[in-house]
């Protein structure tokens, strides 16, 4: 499987270019618009967003800020967490969060269901530990200061989703159509607790969640976040399971060691249709994108068991409801 870094026609990072050097291009250009940047000076996106730096970052090093120019209290720490949103290249997600940067965006309040669940997303993505506020209003109120910040993600997400291939995604349907995802999308471990409504302020927290299983009991969903290529650096031994796609419309997977068939846990996922609950399926191909970010996972879908070998761990096979596309299928035992 390609993530959907790779498959953004947007270049790719250099080790060699820095802050100053694009700095120096930016001035030269005396251009503050983010696509207009990268299209004169072929640079990648993921240039921009190496390491600490961002778009403001640029602009400020290149004195081409608008007046105000100076940063306000907490710009920096929002701007570390921009390079969140590069994957968000579906037309409905991206819409959405640019709604929330404008200057007249709604109160948390006044927003309907769907959206609400858009303002955690992208709430989480900016504090992936709540950040200290004790409503999602608060810090939603808190960026109407930050008119550097909401310029250039407004920016980040024109860009990316003008040069995606994803645009047209097709939603989640059914029992889960209520769940603003959309298959072969990308989203990081922030937007899936979010959306499904795991994640919340005076619960769990995204940056304190580690495990690659979740069972989300009010949309009685088991979502699987998968990671394929799992190096000796960050798997240890013991969870270094064996994942891949077998057919473009067969996964085979590998539960925790601690999971026996016999087990509550074994039995719901071998029994998750009688029982009225669901399966979705998350992959990704490394833990890191080739500059260092986290990478996320794309959605596969819905799946349903098939068969399974073992316990401890259990082997399971899914069978996908939606088929991988051509672009995301390869062979057996490599990335799907």
């Amino acid at each position: 499987m390609s993530h959907s870094e790779a498959r953004m026609p947007v270049g790719s990072a250099s080790a060699k270019v820095t802050v100053n050097h694009l700095a120096k291009k930016a001035k030269a250009l005396r251009t503050t618009q983010l696509t207009e940047f990268l299209e004169r000076t072929g640079c990648a996106i993921t240039d921009v967003y190496r390491g600490s730096s961002s778009w403001t970052t640029i602009l400020r090093r290149a004195e081409l800020m608008p007046s105000p120019a100076a940063p306000t209290p907490g710009e920096s720490d929002l701007l570390k967490r921009m390079h969140c949103f590069l994957h968000a290249d579906d037309t409905e997600r991206a819409r959405a969060y640019r709604r929330l940067m404008q200057d007249d965006a709604r109160p948390y309040g006044d927003l309907g269901n769907r959206e609400q669940t858009f303002a955690r997303m992208l709430f989480f993505n900016f504090w992936d530990k709540a950040g200290g506020f004790t409503t999602y209003d608060d810090g939603l109120r808190s960026l109407r200061q930050q008119h550097a910040v909401r310029s250039e993600l407004r920016q980040l997400l024109t860009h990316v989703l003008q040069r995606s291939t994803n645009r047209d995604a097709t939603p989640l349907t059914g029992p889960q159509a209520h769940i603003p995802l959309s298959l072969h999308c990308a989203y990081n471990r922030s937007e899936i607790l979010a959306a499904l409504g795991v994640a919340r302020i005076g619960g769990q927290m995204p940056g304190f969640f580690a495990q690659g299983v979740l069972w989300d009991s009010a949309n009685k969903t088991d979502a699987l976040l998968i990671t394929l290529n799992k190096r000796e650096r960050d798997f240890s031994p013991t969870v270094r399971y064996k994942d891949y796609a077998v057919s473009p419309t067969q996964f085979h997977w590998e539960s925790q060691n601690s999971t026996a068939a016999a087990s509550p846990t074994g039995q719901r996922y071998q029994k998750h249709v009688e029982q009225g609950s669901h399966v979705l399926l998350f992959v990704r191909d490394n833990k890191d994108t080739a500059s260092g970010k986290a990478q996320p996972w794309t959605l596969l879908g819905p799946a349903t068991y098939s068969k399974h070998n073992g316990s401890k761990p259990m082997a399971i096979t899914w069978c996908l409801e939606y088929p991988l596309p051509d672009t995301m299928w390869k062979s057996p035992q490599t990335t799907v």
